[in-house]
């Protein structure tokens, strides 16, 4: 083997990589699992609204709605790779972050005396998953570039 063969063949390798690391983005962020996830965010938040037999119902189904959404995606998954640490830190991240916004739009509801503040925050905390689900796609391929392994 010649050293332009070696070199070739490593670059067909790094390019393979970068095309697995691609597949692995594009598939974790696409629409219908962040529309999936904002729907959940916003029926786990309404479902405090409710009465009780109707609230256990709405908390039931959001549950099972997120878990089969999971399972599907990951059954779906035209790669598997195991998330590095950084990306799983960075992902409780954007999660604590979805909550906060959660927290805060449910006490500036009730403050402004709105009639169903937990619908309230469960809409703009569905609205602040669909723009982190957008807005850290660009992090993730980093965090996954920066990795290393594919």
């Amino acid at each position: 083997m010649t050293s332009y063969d070696a070199r070739t063949a490593l670059d067909a390798i790094h390019h393979h990589q970068e095309q697995t690391r691609d597949a692995y983005v594009r598939h974790g962020s696409k629409l219908p699992y962040t529309l999936v996830t904002a729907l959940t965010v916003f029926g786990f938040s309404a479902a405090f609204d409710l009465p009780n037999p109707w609230r256990t119902v709405t908390l039931l189904t959001a549950s099972g709605l997120m878990t089969g959404t999971l399972l599907v995606q990951q059954r779906r998954a035209p790669v598997r790779r195991k998330p590095s640490g950084a990306e799983w830190a960075f992902s409780l991240w954007v999660a604590g972050f979805v909550i906060v916004i959660l927290v805060a739009a449910g006490i500036g509801a009730r403050l402004l005396g709105l009639p169903e503040p937990g619908m309230v925050a469960g809409a703009v905390a569905a609205v602040a998953t669909l723009v982190a689900g957008y807005a850290t796609r660009p992090i993730v391929k980093a965090l996954t570039r920066r990795d290393g392994h594919a």
